[in-house]
């Protein structure tokens, strides 16, 4: 049932993919309870209300980027229709083998999809329709809507009485990384659930137990998890890209950025670009780096908090030649590009018009 990626090869979408000691579910339906890293609270709680009948027809599943939501909801689709044996890693059941496979006739999921990457109204008519025949083959029937935030007004108000009023047998899932994006009708009526990111001492050893390309190094899995802010789905992406192979060639670059200033931005962006970490890991490995400036500047003695530790002598003799206020608003403009890192966007040319506001804003 689980996900084994094959060393060396790359994905579809040019990153390459991670080579594992010990297999990872990479896939979220293949997830249970047992599996998913952390979210011992929510966890807890959904148990909870299963076990006392108490757990609300619709839901909404929410928190950042890559923390386990889509896992949480798939899990929860399991354990509803095989309680309790469905939180297992070893459940044998229909529900957990089927949904697993995407073949469990009573989930019934919508996403974003064609133009635009909204939710369509036609995909909210054909899933209440079908949610509204009794469950076939488990319990329960569940309606299990992602990136719900990308329903738009006609969409959020076709289901919006389904979420109201649902059937006895039904339970809805919404699942969001940004809960206030949703219509005030919807959040009001769906009981919200929180995933939150874990430890960083714990992601780092738990893919240090898991991912080759860390070699038993805790330094570089300390780097990856603290990079990652405790959410696995992005710490996995992170290795995904390539991150580790390119961090030292990508620092050179930028080493070498702020020698040279912000006028040899466009040799600086391609370097980046072409390091094999793609523009969310360029942009992590930018973030971290005049993190680590600024932390220089106001903290020179705490090495430990730096994310790049093995460049401490580095970062400490350029941070002495930068503004605390420029460091600052560099790492306000490397935030803002990240909402393009999963968009239709070309690596070089968002990275050219970042590192002159970035060369500019530090007076490079």
């Amino acid at each position: 049932m689980e996900n084994r990626i094959p060393p060396g090869r790359r994905r579809s979408d040019g990153f390459r993919e991670c080579r594992l000691v010990n297999s990872i579910i990479v896939e979220p339906r293949e997830h249970v309870f047992e599996t998913i890293l952390g979210q011992d609270s929510a966890k807890g709680l959904l148990r909870t209300m299963i076990a006392s009948s108490r757990l609300p027809r619709a839901l909404l599943i929410h928190g950042r980027p890559g923390v386990g939501k889509k896992s949480l909801a798939y899990a929860l689709a399991k354990l509803v229709n095989s309680f309790p044996e469905g939180e297992r890693g070893d459940c044998r059941s229909a529900a957990c083998r089927k949904i697993a496979r995407g073949i469990y006739i009573d989930l019934i999921e919508i996403a974003p999809s064609g133009p635009g990457g909204q939710i369509r109204v036609e995909s909210a008519h054909e899933a209440e329709a079908r949610l509204a025949t009794p469950p076939i083959e488990g319990q329960r029937k569940v309606l299990l809507v992602l990136d719900a935030h990308r329903m738009n007004v006609a969409t959020a108000n076709a289901l919006l009485k389904t979420i109201e009023e649902p059937p006895s047998y039904a339970l809805i899932i919404l699942v969001t990384d940004r809960p206030g994006m949703l219509l005030p009708t919807i959040r009001s009526r769906t009981t919200p659930v929180r995933c939150c990111e874990v430890a960083c001492e714990t992601l780092a050893g738990w893919l240090l137990e898991r991912v080759t390309e860390l070699s038993g190094d805790r330094e570089r899995a300390r780097f990856v998890a603290a990079l990652a802010e405790g959410r696995v789905g992005r710490a996995l992406e992170l290795i995904a890209t390539g991150l580790l192979e390119s961090r030292n060639d990508c620092l050179q670059a930028l080493v070498d950025f702020h020698r040279e200033g912000y006028r040899a931005f466009m040799i600086t962006a391609y370097r980046l670009a072409q390091g094999g970490a793609g523009l969310a890991g360029a942009l992590s490995l930018l973030f971290s780096w005049y993190r680590d400036l600024l932390v220089n500047q106001l903290a020179p003695t705490a090495t430990e908090l730096l994310f790049n530790k093995d460049q401490s002598e580095r970062l400490r003799g350029i941070a002495a030649r930068l503004p605390v206020a420029g460091l600052v608003e560099a790492l306000e403009r490397i935030a803002r590009r990240f909402d393009l890192a999963d968009r239709i966007a070309i690596p070089q040319l968002v990275l050219e018009s970042l590192l002159i506001e970035v060369g500019i804003a530090t007076k490079c």
